[in-house]
């Protein structure tokens, strides 16, 4: 059975982590959770899909802002198998408390192809079972069986992201952001306003976009990455 509606949680304007967002983040989290995600919050990844949502919106751009919300861990995204999980849909949209969307979860579960984001859906369901131990959804053989599996938290993986930003990206997620401000651009400057692309707008995204504290560790030393992006 297919979602008819998302639950958003108001409380989320209160939490400072989220407030921290940049606004590309805020709206593609959003439009994340107005998609096709099973009972688990999980769902398709497909840049392009989500950019023709949104006019004069490109793959890009979404990248971009799908980059910030996984450094963040508002998303976890495993592109070898094109899915996407949004962290919170297990605790805010009422699933794990009504027995039989439970039990639609845990079929749900069996369906992702992705181990990475499957290791976190069990991690987020003992999480919300350690919070909430007496629901009856815990005694579903289906769900004691889920409850089972390797569970990860979603601050321990890695944000592996790759994406052709242009002829001067190309860089793994922890190589990008340093590329993009010192990448040299095409464009020239004017005494006249002028208008830019999709793909010039994400530039100039990728270079505001905030850095932050970021779990990040692909086996490159920090410092040459930097030397050799300049």
């Amino acid at each position: 059975m297919a979602r008819e509606k998302a639950s958003i949680n108001l409380e989320v304007w209160g939490d400072a982590e989220w407030r921290d967002l940049t606004d590309p983040a805020q709206a593609l989290w959003h439009k994340l959770m107005g998609s096709n995600l099973n009972y688990c919050g999980v769902g398709d990844f497909h840049p392009g899909r989500l950019a023709a949502k949104t006019r004069e919106q490109s793959a890009d751009q979404v990248m971009i802002a799908a980059q910030e919300l996984s450094d963040k861990h508002w998303i976890v995204v495993d592109q070898s198998t094109d899915e996407v999980m949004v962290r919170g849909f297990l605790r805010h949209d009422g699933v794990l408390r009504q027995p039989r969307l439970a039990v639609s979860a845990a079929l749900a579960y069996a369906a992702i192809a992705s181990n990475k984001i499957r290791a976190v859906v069990v991690f987020e369901i003992l999480r919300f079972k350690r919070e909430n131990p007496d629901l009856p959804a815990w005694e579903k053989s289906q769900m004691k069986s889920l409850l089972k599996q390797p569970a990860t938290a979603a601050t321990d993986t890695v944000t592996d992201l790759e994406w052709a930003f242009s002829t001067a990206y190309g860089q793994r997620s922890d190589e990008t952001l340093v590329a993009a401000m010192t990448a040299p651009t095409t464009a020239t400057a004017t005494s006249t306003a002028t208008a830019t692309s999709p793909k010039e707008d994400a530039a100039e995204m990728a270079g505001s976009y905030p850095q932050g504290s970021r779990r990040i560790d692909h086996g490159h030393d920090k410092a040459s990455r930097i030397e050799r992006a300049s």
